[in-house]
């Protein structure tokens, strides 16, 4: 099968929803509970919105100090501009859109049956794209921001939303000794604000540093497999990886994630 073969329905998937009058804990614990990266928001059965985790950590960082997060609604986070494709679009077609619009969920709409693809979903079929083949060395990123342990969180999200990355290597002394993303902070964020039992969540925010919610060390080599990367975090349900020069000197000389992966596939 060659790459004009693979087409949207063949990585489509049914969708899990939302109401966009669902108010924001519920909504957080469909996306928790469901595994899922992505929730279409409906109104009278008819996708309307998107919402991800990066939704809930922009509204997290930009209101939830106020106290006002278990009383918002989805419609007031979702990413109202819904991108669509047909069924028989070619999946590399479906790559560059996404690419192109800095998305990473894409509808797929037909007459008969419609459905979401994610950058996740594509990297599930890893094997039966070309690009297994390749090695990380070869789409990796070698311009890679890094942060101290003991940089805050808000200051994390910053950094991650002014770079407009997903992925950050925690570094100390020019060793990994961590890893954080999108994910792994929206996680933090609205587990705090939604516990009834923490009385001043701006305080621990503020008290919070990246070392205290790091995962890892996580990290791949040059050498390795595309295929064998996405198996790694896609079980970590992370979005990229370090890349590090050897077990014995853990310098980052690289970043890779499941975007660099759309790229590459939006060029075949």
């Amino acid at each position: 099968m060659n790459d004009d073969d693979l087409l949207a329905k063949d990585f489509m998937r049914p969708y899990t929803t939302v109401s966009k009058d669902e108010q924001l804990p519920q909504a957080f614990w469909t996306l928790e509970s469901a595994g899922e990266t992505h929730l279409v928001v409906v109104q009278d059965n008819k996708p309307i919105g998107i919402i991800s985790y990066k939704d809930f950590l922009r509204i997290l960082t930009n209101r939830a100090r106020r106290g006002t997060v278990s009383h918002l609604y989805v419609s007031s986070i979702m990413t109202s501009n819904l991108y669509s494709v047909d069924p028989n679009t070619p999946i590399s077609k479906v790559a560059k859109t996404m690419l192109d619009k800095g998305i990473s969920s894409i509808i797929v709409l037909g007459e008969k049956e419609s459905g979401i693809i994610t950058k996740r979903d594509i990297l599930r079929q890893i094997k039966s794209l070309p690009i297994k083949q390749m090695l990380v060395k070869e789409i990796m990123k070698r311009k890679v921001i890094t942060a101290p342990s003991g940089l805050s969180i808000t200051g994390a999200e910053r950094l991650l939303r002014e770079k407009q990355i997903s992925t950050l290597p925690i570094v100390e002394e020019g060793k990994l000794v961590g890893y954080l993303d999108v994910h792994i902070l929206a996680r933090f964020l609205i587990n705090l604000y939604l516990n009834q039992e923490q009385k001043h969540p701006d305080n621990v925010v503020r008290e919070t540093t990246v070392g205290d919610i790091m995962r890892g060390p996580f990290y791949v080599f040059e050498d390795t497999g595309i295929e064998e990367f996405a198996e790694k975090i896609l079980k970590k349900k992370f979005k990229g990886a370090p890349v590090i020069l050897s077990e014995s000197n853990r310098k980052v000389i690289g970043i890779i994630t499941e975007t660099d992966i759309i790229r590459v596939l939006s060029e075949i």
